[in-house]
């Protein structure tokens, strides 16, 4: 089916996060649609196995191969692998655009510049940013990232993945699950503005995501109020839609993806200005607002819950369009 003989996404052997997880579900999708997908584990020198979260989908593993007739989709950590490829078609999947970026907040504009040259020195990243990759194939997962990729001239193909569908079913009414005043979060995104909340607010309970199975992380969506999630917002990230679509109110900052309405339609109350002296004081009212008023508040996130349900048959959509489209 197509004009690919095979289609290889290229993932990193052993590694169990978003991006991984999105790279297992391509492949799975390609070859619900009939399409010669397979997913290949990096270092291409040793032997992997599927991790265990990935089992369900619908994926085999191949062996590294450089051939016509091959389309090899890279994760947007591996451009300079992408530009060895000889006689394939490479594309790189923009799942990150601050992972290749090498953004860093904490460390000020000039340090992430030096950091990405030293890795530019290291041959990690092209010398002249996205630039450098203009040869390739463009796919992006965000808005956010699309928009830069067009600024800097680049030709973008959206596919815009969603969120597993073990997320997606086995419910039926989001409001009406008996919830507790909690309030949930990602450790690892934006905690150094979640850190100054929890000890701002002490009488608010404040749960990290952590450590938990798949089912208690549902079970933990169907029974708290809101998500928070005041991190860098790279591409989609995952857990605000998976949160959302069990009923959670999220709230986000406005960096990366969350900074438009496109990629995280919420809107603007539920956003905001970490930077602002009245940060603390604005998200204490809003919290206090929610505990108070929390069937008002969920309303408000219907138009967000509708997307993230129609995102499968958009991902479906794009899928096909990008293999009729690229050379």
């Amino acid at each position: 089916m197509g004009k690919y003989k095979k289609i290889l996404v290229i993932c990193t052997g052993d590694l169990i996060t978003g991006g991984p997880e999105a790279l297992h579900y391509l492949v799975s999708e390609m070859r619900n649609l009939g399409y010669p997908a397979f997913i290949c584990y990096y270092p291409f020198h040793k032997k992997f196995s599927t991790p265990n979260p990935y089992k369900s989908f619908n994926v085999e593993t191949h062996n590294w191969i450089d051939d016509e007739g091959v389309l090899i989709i890279f994760p947007e950590v591996m451009p300079m692998t992408a530009l060895n490829v000889k006689n394939g078609v490479a594309a790189i999947w923009w799942l990150s655009l601050d992972y290749f970026l090498l953004k860093d907040r904490a460390k000020g504009i000039l340090r992430q510049k030096l950091r990405y040259f030293r890795f530019a020195l290291k041959k990690e990243r092209p010398l002249f940013g996205v630039s450098g990759l203009r040869r390739l194939t463009h796919l992006s997962q965000s808005h956010y990232v699309s928009d830069y990729l067009v600024k800097k001239g680049l030709t973008v193909h959206p596919l815009f993945e969603p969120i597993n569908k073990v997320f997606l079913n086995g419910f039926d009414d989001v409001k009406v699950f008996k919830r507790e005043n909690e309030i949930l979060y990602n450790p690892s995104k934006g905690f150094v503005y979640t850190a100054l909340l929890v000890q701002a607010f002490p009488d608010f309970k404040f749960t990290p995501l952590r450590g938990f199975s798949r089912d208690q992380l549902i079970q933990k969506f169907s029974s708290s109020k809101i998500y928070i999630d005041f991190g860098d917002h790279p591409g989609k990230d995952r857990i605000p839609r998976e949160a959302a679509i069990h009923g959670l109110c999220i709230i986000t900052s406005r960096f990366g993806s969350a900074g438009n309405s496109i990629d995280v339609p919420i809107p603007e109350t539920y956003k905001l200005h970490v930077s602002s002296k009245s940060f603390i004081q604005d998200f204490g009212k809003l919290i206090r607002q929610i505990f108070d008023n929390f069937s008002d508040h969920q309303v408000a996130f219907d138009g967000y819950r509708s997307a993230i349900l129609a995102e499968p048959e958009r991902f479906t959509t794009q899928i096909k369009n990008i293999l009729e489209k690229i050379n």
